[in-house]
Parts: structure tokens; sequence; C-alpha cells
């Protein structure tokens, strides 16, 4: 899981902590978020050193399954969904 360097799970002083920051990242990436979530998140990633390393694989991901298919093709739902499963439950196991 993500964290500060101390392991913790601190929030940034907009509220946002390291378990709400990670588990909003895709629809972050996404641009889903409504604007003040959005903030929150970006400023926690701004100030926590390990979230910020999940949000750079996490943009990795995206872009390596972006690259996978072409634009005629885009990638089904179903593989983001197993995709996220997947990173879902390497986070808990971790």
């Amino acid at each position: 899981m993500a964290g500060t360097d101390d392991g913790s799970t601190a929030a940034s002083p907009g509220g946002c902590g390291c378990d709400e920051a990670v588990a909003e990242l895709w629809a972050y990436l996404d641009s889903e978020l409504e604007p003040l979530e959005a903030e929150r998140v970006k400023a926690h990633l701004e100030g926590c050193r390990g979230c910020l390393e999940e949000h750079e694989v996490e943009v990795v991901v995206k872009k390596l399954v972006r690259r996978c298919w072409s634009d005629e093709e885009p990638a089904p739902a179903e593989l983001r969904a197993r995709i996220h499963a997947t990173f879902t439950t390497i986070k808990i196991s971790d």
C-alpha cells in the first residue's frame, strides 16, 4: 500500500489520505472526479512520495494498455475491469 516514508497513511492538509488517494487514482487519471475531489487527490500526490510512485505506476499501465489497442478498436471495458481488479488485489496483498 502507498504511504508516507514511515509507513503511515497520512492525510494531506486538504484532508485526502493515502487510502483515499490510491482508491481514486483510476478516476483521477481518467478525469472522472469532481474538480474539488481531483484537487484534493492532486494535492495529496504532490506531498506523498509513496502515493506519487503508485500514480506513476498507474500512468505507465494505462499507457501500455492504450498502446496495445488501436484507435479503431478501443480496449473493452472487461479488460480495464480485470486489470483494475488485479491491481486492487495486489495492493491489498501488500
